[in-house]
């Protein structure tokens, strides 16, 4: 995905600031992403309830009220870049990494499975499908259609709809695999999944870059890490 959405921007000669490649704003970008951590909290019901953990429609209930509430606390914040107490919640949130970490190794979890995830996730799927998704095609979508409507403030139009549902589709297909003749589709993944599209897409229009949104991205999916704790 990385390949794709950068080479292309390349070989069609397009300016990579204006596809949002650029660090100018990163602090200012960094305490809005890092509030999107609250969508993790998504995964939490299904570790205290094991009844919602084989529920595909329980989980997928839960993750999306986590994604919009991250949704709203992002539309909510300024674009400056002191730090609210919704980023300060978040970042403390964030500062549990570590004791989570320690906790895996004191008692005898699978901690090269979980790190190996945490990496995984967060810098694979995350920065991976935000480069492709919000970096070159909610952007190339913004060239053709224009952002004609706004919200909370912020600027957008039908690219960032429009990448949500592929970005949703994408997910849909997670188990469909016809070389081995599984033609199951993940329904609730792809709803799931084109609501967290939404949340990713206006980080990306409210802070310019497509770093802001893949360390959004990079955070949500952290949450799948959780159940690996426990």
């Amino acid at each position: 995905m990385v390949a794709l959405g950068v080479g292309v921007i390349a070989l069609t000669g397009r300016n990579f600031r204006s596809y949002g490649f650029t660090l100018e704003n990163w602090r200012s970008d960094f305490s809005i992403a890092v509030i999107c951590v609250i969508a993790a909290s998504g995964f939490i019901p299904s570790l205290l309830f094991p009844v919602i953990a084989s529920n595909d429609v329980l989980n997928a209930i839960f993750s999306i009220g986590a994604t919009l509430l991250a949704l709203w606390a992002v539309l909510k914040k300024g674009s400056g870049s002191g730090k609210s107490g919704l980023t300060k919640t978040a970042t403390s949130l964030m500062a549990l990494a570590p004791l989570f970490s320690l906790a895996a190794v004191a008692f005898g979890m699978d901690y090269p499975r979980i790190a190996s995830t945490a990496i995984f996730q967060f810098f694979f799927a995350g920065f991976g499908e935000e480069i492709l998704f919000r970096g070159y095609l909610q952007s190339r979508l913004n060239e053709s259609f224009g952002k004609q409507w706004k919200f909370a403030g912020v600027d957008f139009g039908p690219g960032l709809l429009i990448t949500s549902i592929l970005f949703g589709v994408l997910h849909l297909l997670n188990p469909f695999n016809p070389l081995v003749r599984q033609y199951a589709l993940a329904a609730w993944s792809g709803i799931d999944s084109m609501v967290a599209g939404i949340l990713f897409g206006f980080v990306r229009e409210k802070t310019g870059d497509v770093l802001s949104s893949s360390l959004a991205h990079g955070l949500f999916d952290l949450g799948q890490v959780i159940p690996l704790l426990f």
